[in-house]
């Protein structure tokens, strides 16, 4: 199944011959068999008409709007009534402080295990024995942390050492400081934000396509318009499906600084270099959803992840286990 990248300023996307066209002045830009469309990626404003609206709609196709620096503004995705008993689990669970706390640490420590993953495998290029072992003591004291306020605190000190390893293992003329959310201020952020935002709206979808709530998260609080579940959910795939692709991305020279422009509202990248990123990304998320873990799902990826927490839930499962990238 194929992800659509809508990335071209008054384009208009139509359904003609069984075919998913994105058009502009008549012409035909990018065209995919409907059958083989799994979700659209909306990165400027452009029109859908209603057949290929009705057409999405009825497969369960997902259509996703997001800015050109990763902000993400929301979903289109068809719900199923069909999945109360898993959302009557969700609310009752969240009322159990131990049991949020403890799926919290699955969570994290998933989390932290792919960043100490990922710096063993740089290790030989890098020195960075001594941030390593910070990790491993962080990620030993998640078990006795005694609220999600503390876990919180070991999560956010993992991250500050994982972005310093991010920045010292970046070759190049490339600038990365620290890790700043919005406006990006240079184009590794802006590559960060874009990846996180991808994986956030993909996994809202999964989410909610699996009857679950994505507002209602275990590990992140509640607040208006955040699907907090999926950002739970996404925490231990982010550094194996966007932090190791931006670093390979770099290192590999496939982009440069200059693919990227500076506005008012951060760093975007140019139409070549988003395409490039697009495909990587995609491919990079297959790979990794064709890797079972440790679960009893035979489905890997995001709603293999989704239906494990469904069996959780449901205490058909004992414990949560986090992809491994």
């Amino acid at each position: 199944m194929t992800t659509l990248y809508v990335r071209e300023y008054g384009t208009g996307v139509g359904l003609n011959d069984g075919r998913i066209q994105v058009r502009r002045k008549g012409k035909i830009l990018q065209e995919i068999p409907a059958l083989q469309l799994k979700r659209i990626v909306m990165m400027v404003p452009a029109s859908i008409t209603q057949q290929a609206l009705h057409f999405m709609m009825d497969r369960g196709i997902e259509i996703a709007y997001l800015s050109q620096n990763g902000n993400y503004y929301g979903a289109f995705t068809r719900g199923d009534g069909n999945h109360v008993l898993y959302r009557m689990a969700q609310f009752k669970k969240h009322g159990d402080t131990r049991f949020r706390l403890q799926l919290s640490k699955r969570f994290i420590e998933g989390k932290i295990a792919n960043m100490l993953l990922i710096w063993k495998r740089q290790k030989r290029h890098n020195n960075n024995g001594k941030q390593l072992k910070q990790l491993h003591e962080i990620q030993q004291r998640l078990q006795s942390a005694k609220t999600l306020d503390i876990l919180r605190g070991h999560e956010g000190a993992a991250s500050v050492i994982h972005f310093h390893l991010l920045r010292t293992a970046l070759q190049g003329d490339w600038y990365f400081k620290q890790r700043i959310r919005r406006p990006p201020p240079d184009p590794v952020n802006a590559m960060l934000s874009l990846g996180y935002t991808l994986l956030y709206s993909r996994m809202s979808s999964t989410i909610q396509l699996h009857g679950l709530d994505p507002y209602l998260g275990f590990f992140h609080e509640i607040k208006r318009g955040h699907a907090a579940l999926a950002s739970d959910m996404i925490e231990e795939w982010r550094v194996p499906a966007v932090d190791a692709l931006v670093l390979r991305l770099v290192n590999t020279h496939q982009l440069k600084p200059a693919d990227f422009r500076k506005d008012k509202k951060g760093y975007t990248m140019s139409k070549p270099a988003l395409e490039k990123f697009a495909t990587a990304f995609e491919a990079r998320l297959q790979k990794l959803g064709s890797t079972p873990n440790e679960s009893t799902d035979p489905v890997a990826g995001m709603a293999g992840q989704v239906r494990q927490l469904q069996r959780v839930l449901l205490n058909k499962q004992k414990k949560y286990t986090a992809i491994s990238g």
